[in-house]
C-alpha cells in the first residue's frame, strides 16, 4: 500500500517555479509544469546544492538546472542530461485530490 503524505495545497505551487518541502527528513522539490505536479529530491546529486534555492526550470519546462555547477536533470525521471552530476535525482509519485497535493515516500517512480 502506498504511503502518500500531504505536502500542501495546489494553490501554493506556482507554474514554472520550484518549491521545497521537508518530509520525514527528506528534502523534496515540487514543480508545477503545464498544470501537472512533479516531485524530485531537492538536493543536487553533484555537490548537494538545494534546487529550490539554486535551480532553474528550462528547456520547455522539462529540465531543472542546478545553478551551483550547471548539472541538468529531467524533472519527470530525475535522469542526468548534463554533467557534472553523474547520479540521477530521486523522483516521487504525486497525486492531487481536490486541492491537496500528496507525494509517495519510500518508493521511487
Amino acid at each position: 500500500m502506498a504511503d502518500f503524505v500531504k505536502v500542501g495545497k495546489l494553490s501554493e505551487l506556482e507554474e514554472g517555479k520550484i518549491k521545497a518541502v521537508v518530509l520525514a527528513g527528506e528534502q523534496v522539490a515540487l514543480y508545477k509544469i503545464g498544470g501537472e505536479i512533479f516531485a524530485t529530491s531537492n538536493i543536487c546529486t553533484h555537490e548537494a546544492c538545494e534546487l529550490a534555492e539554486n535551480g532553474m526550470i528550462e528547456e520547455g519546462d522539462s529540465v531543472v538546472e542546478c545553478l551551483c555547477h550547471g548539472s541538468h536533470f529531467k524533472i519527470k525521471t530525475g535522469e542526468v542530461t548534463s554533467p557534472p552530476a553523474a547520479e540521477p535525482l530521486r523522483t516521487y509519485r504525486v497525486k492531487v485530490e481536490e486541492e491537496e497535493v500528496f507525494i509517495e515516500l519510500g518508493n521511487d517512480l
